[in-house]
């Protein structure tokens, strides 16, 4: 499950749902755990995705599956904004909103710019 560093806390491998949000809530309440416009953007998120995937099926994977890796998206930018104290609430999550679809990209090395290649993770919707 978890794998604690000394600065760091990292899930090795995502075994349930219930696993994958508790890791990131405990990211959260380890900077932000006292405000609640966050943790409203976090539960929906959840609710978002648990949505998505009663939703998963072979003739919605394609249009459902982009949708999960953008919630994926905006959960790991979520949890790398709140670390910042520079940003507001409100910030954090208009930032996370409007970046969200190039998180992977980025992570991935490419510039904003940059084609891609044709794989899944940049097709985040």
């Amino acid at each position: 499950m978890y794998h604690d560093s000394p600065n760091k806390k990292k899930l090795e491998h995502l075994i349930t749902q219930e696993e994958y949000q508790r890791y990131f809530l405990e990211l959260l309440n380890e900077t932000k755990n006292e405000v609640p416009v966050i943790q409203a953007y976090f539960t929906e998120l959840c609710h978002q995705l648990e949505q998505l995937i009663q939703e998963i099926s072979p003739e919605h994977f394609w249009t459902t599956f982009p949708k999960i890796l953008g919630i994926d998206a905006k959960l790991l930018l979520l949890t790398e904004l709140v670390k910042f104290d520079d940003f507001s609430s409100e910030d954090i999550i208009r930032i996370t909103e409007n970046d969200y679809k190039y998180y992977f990209k980025e992570l991935c090395g490419y510039h904003l710019g940059m084609e891609t290649k044709p794989s899944m993770v940049f097709s985040v919707l």
